[in-house]
């Protein structure tokens, strides 16, 4: 028990008393034992333990045989293990240890083996040098590794300059003028008329005292004049939030009141959604042709705030990440992981919430590259493919879910790309493989970084192989950021163990706005740096390899990743626990879904509760699965016990219509085939109650598009998520598609002068 980091002299007291009290049990049979400890039981290891430490005191035996000479053999091995590990040590004189170590080699490698036995012999030279040093203070690295560790696996840095988002983007104004910036549909808008659009718009704004410091919120449709809302919100100086149309109104409202913004660019349309004390701007650029189209010139530092962006919260109340010019410039500049330049072309299509945008959009325009606006607001696989085989898309950025999905249905969308980013979750070896076999040339990127650091914070460029890789690493880190795998003391871990990854570098945002508690918890002094260093603990658990790449493997908490969205369980607990009836809840994953467990104080339809979180949280917070119960299981020590709550099953609507058209009955076998579900749905079944999501929303289309002739996008399934719905819709598409005949003339009787002219 090394629990409360003792010294090794306490340890050893520990380790004497709990062998004191084995050795009182010592002639207990195998067998019972096995029986009280009811170990998992598999055939690839020893049930109860791995690693054996055997010590023998006295000299070896002597061999003497008369005539015949004996020596010892090292180094013998008869192909065969007992445990993963076994050290067999000798004393002989009570001062030197020696001995052999027995180890799997399909679990371990030589050189790690003798690493291992040369950190047991250092380790214990300095507790028998001082027996009082803590376990934490023990020295595991030797000098070489500390260097690997804290130099080139750390990251690499170099001058970026201090130059702001607007500095950047108006050199390349200045520079290519008549490039084409953004596409908007059938719209392309140059350099000069994007800043000329953004100029005008940003005098408006500071003429209505929008200014450095402040904060704007922008709730626009993906398009050019949202573009312009952007960068003219950076050129008065201030940052921007953007405001996702998709959302709830209730998570927008929330959003702009924790954002604190001053000022709100949105349309018409929308402006009665986010209602606050702030100033409303309903105009477009095209509305004020008579300000300067100059720019503005006003100072504006690299270190100012740029962006605000939301993301899960634990506690239930989502978390603003302000993050600077530095951190978004720094990350598109200076950098080998993409290519960036007046001839990149790149597919803006992730969800503007998020920090993927970033390099999309920014990633094109500080370089005099093209930026492909589509759109809608959630990734379209069917958009995604037609635009980037239309205007030559040379830059994707996908989610890992999206990436399978379009290698699998969508091969052609990578038709013109030279880069393809996979990140947000695990790389799926099998499709990075299946996609280097269809697009020889294709450069595959493995991305991983939160958005506290700004988008990718380490890469790894993907070989080509005959087979899938075992595993695909996160990489090493970007140029001016850089990582570490640290314990719980923030010592470095040495090669192939696995700590926690912390963040450095020019990626790390100012902290969480207006949560000083919380940013003093995840971003921590760094003691490997200069003074004044900040590191960035992700809770995302990680091993360096031998060759200096980054391992992911896993969470050191309950956060998740759905389709490559953060979800911290506990909001979406905290929005159930905002309904009247329901007492407790508690939020798991089952099968890559959320599934909710809640207790209320009497009957209450499922529906219910779930329109009460889709009304307050963003579709993918919202549980698929909602179970009902008596009580919550609990540990003995009063904890909700997770594993002891049943699997969820799906709920299919009680007063569900059977088909009553043959439209109906050929959606509801595609909702059933795409859902892959035993469930007998209805008619009035809810697509996204029952596992469905955005992705295989767009699965869904491509099947009725197969097999109905009708061209539907992922919207439309969110707007109409049951068969009979969705049937509706189509037949209004099917009759507004129907040209109108033309009216027949009515029969009248003719007249005696038409008698006679004819």
């Amino acid at each position: 028990d090394s629990a409360g980091d003792p010294t090794f002299r306490e340890l050893l007291g520990r380790v004497r008393t709990a062998d004191l009290d084995a050795f009182a049990h010592q002639e207990s049979p195998f067998d019972l034992v096995l029986e009280a400890v009811n170990p998992t039981r598999t055939l690839s290891r020893h049930p109860l333990f791995q690693i054996c430490l055997g010590l023998e005191a006295g000299s070896a035996p002597q061999l003497n045989l008369a005539g015949v000479p004996a020596s010892e053999v090292s180094g013998l091995a008869n192909g065969s293990v007992k445990f993963d590990l076994e050290f067999l040590l000798r004393s002989d004189d009570g001062r030197r240890l020696h001995g052999a170590v027995l180890f799997a080699a399909e679990l371990f490698d030589e050189v790690t083996v003798r690493r291992m036995t040369r950190v047991l012999g250092d380790v214990l030279v300095q507790v028998l040098d001082e027996p009082g040093v803590r376990l934490s203070g023990l020295e595991v690295l030797s000098g070489a590794e500390r260097e690997l560790l804290t130099g080139p696996w750390a990251g690499a840095t170099a001058d970026t300059g201090d130059v702001s988002l607007v500095g950047r983007f108006e050199e390349q104004v200045a520079r290519h003028p008549g490039r084409i910036a953004l596409v908007d549909g059938e719209r392309r808008i140059t350099y000069a008329e994007l800043n000329a659009a953004a100029n005008r718009w940003a005098r408006h704004l500071s003429s209505r005292g929008l200014g450095r410091g402040d904060m704007a919120g922008v709730l626009l449709e993906r398009g050019a004049d949202f573009a312009a809302a952007v960068i003219a919100v950076v050129k008065t100086g201030a940052g921007y939030t953007l405001l996702d149309p998709d959302f709830p109104d209730e998570r927008l409202r929330s959003a702009a009141t924790d954002a604190g913004i001053r000022h709100l660019l949105t349309c018409p349309s929308l402006a009665a959604r986010v209602d606050g004390p702030w100033t409303t701007h309903t105009e477009a650029p095209a509305e004020l042709p008579a300000l300067d189209s100059g720019n503005l010139g006003l100072p504006i530092g690299p270190d100012d705030s740029a962006c605000l962006m939301f993301t899960s919260g634990s506690t239930g109340r989502p978390k603003g990440i302000l993050s600077s010019h530095r951190n978004l410039v720094s990350t598109v500049s200076g950098q080998s992981y993409g290519r960036f330049g007046p001839d990149e072309v790149f597919l803006q299509c992730s969800p503007v919430s998020w920090d993927a945008f970033s390099l999309e959009f920014w990633g094109a325009l500080l370089h005099g590259g093209t930026s492909v606006l589509q759109p809608g607001q959630r990734p379209e696989p069917v958009l995604i493919s037609e635009l980037s085989r239309r205007h030559g898309v040379t830059m994707l950025q996908l989610s890992a879910s999206l990436f399978n999905f379009l290698v699998d249905e969508h091969p052609e969308a990578f038709a013109t790309v030279t880069v393809a980013f996979t990140g947000g979750e695990a790389a799926s070896p099998a499709h990075v493989h299946k996609l280097q076999r269809l697009k020889p040339g294709i450069e595959i990127v493995n991305g991983y970084g939160p958005a506290e650091s700004m988008g990718f914070t380490t890469t790894h460029s993907i070989a080509r192989g005959d087979e899938p890789p075992a595993l695909v690493p996160i990489g090493t880190p970007l140029v001016n950021k850089g990582g570490y795998v640290l314990d719980a003391h923030l010592n470095l871990c040495p090669p192939g163990v696995t700590g926690e990854l912390y963040l450095a570098g020019e990626g790390l945002a100012h902290g969480y706005l207006g949560r000083p508690d919380l940013t003093a918890t995840r971003f921590v002094p760094n003691p490997f740096g200069p003074a004044g260093g900040r590191l960035y603990r992700t809770g995302d658990l990680a091993r360096f390899d031998r060759n200096g790449d980054l391992l992911y493997e896993g969470r050191a908490d309950d956060q998740i990743k759905i389709r490559g969205f953060r979800v911290e369980p506990g909001e979406t607990e905290a929005a159930l626990l905002t309904h009247p009836r329901v007492t407790q809840a508690v939020v798991t994953v089952h099968r890559d879904r959320l599934a909710a467990y809640v207790v209320t104080d009497g009957d209450i339809d499922p529906e219910e509760v779930r329109g009460h979180v889709a009304e307050r949280l963003p579709e993918h917070l919202v549980p698929t699965h909602l179970t009902f119960l008596e009580r919550l299981p609990l540990t003995p020590n009063g904890k909700i016990d997770k594993r002891a709550l049943p699997e969820p099953t799906a709920v299919t609507t009680a007063s569900g219509r059977a088909p009553r058209t043959p439209l109906e009955e050929t959606l509801l076998a595609l909702f059933v085939r795409v859902l892959d579900t035993t469930a007998d749905l209805t008619v009035d079944d809810d697509f996204f109650h029952h596992g469905g999501h955005s992705l295989l929303g767009a699965r869904l289309t491509n099947h009725i598009a197969g097999a109905l002739d009708v061209r539907l996008t992922v919207r439309d399934v969110f707007q109409h998520p049951t068969p009979a719905r969705l049937a509706a819709h189509i037949d209004t598409l099917r009759a507004a598609a129907v040209p109108a005949k033309k009216a027949r003339p009515a029969l009248r009787r003719r007249t005696e002068t038409e008698r006679i002219s004819s």
